[in-house]
């Protein structure tokens, strides 16, 4: 069963919306010199799960809520020092955003796990 056009082409928009947003959430931070504070990297990398996984809209807020600016951030977070976030630079995180934006447009957000695989080139 297809979905009908108008819907894939929503589909379409929202993975272009969303792609634009992590962009310019890297370009911003870029633009100020500096790699991503903690905040800004796990709300990024949380962006880029969700382009993944299809949930474009999800997406778009996760990269804008990247941005938000210190004085606005709450005092109490959830975010906790991780190894993994420790190393998601600007550079690792344009090379997740280059894999994810490769992926074919999903019809509808995919909420289980997400496998990847190592590149064979």
């Amino acid at each position: 069963m297809s979905m009908p056009t108008d819907h894939h082409a929503e589909r379409v928009r929202e993975k272009a919306d969303a792609v634009e947003a992590i962009e310019n959430a890297l370009t911003t931070i870029v633009g100020q010199h500096r790699e991503p504070d903690l905040w800004e990297r796990e709300f990024l990398s949380q962006a880029i799960g969700w382009l993944y996984r299809g949930a474009y809209r999800s997406a778009a807020v996760n990269a804008r809520l990247a941005l938000t600016p210190q004085s606005e951030r709450s005092s109490v977070t959830n975010i906790q020092p991780d190894p993994l976030l420790d190393r998601c630079d600007i550079a690792k995180l344009r090379e997740a955003l280059q894999e994810s934006t490769a992926q074919p447009v999903r019809e509808f957000p995919h909420l289980g796990p997400i496998h990847f695989e190592p590149n064979r080139s």
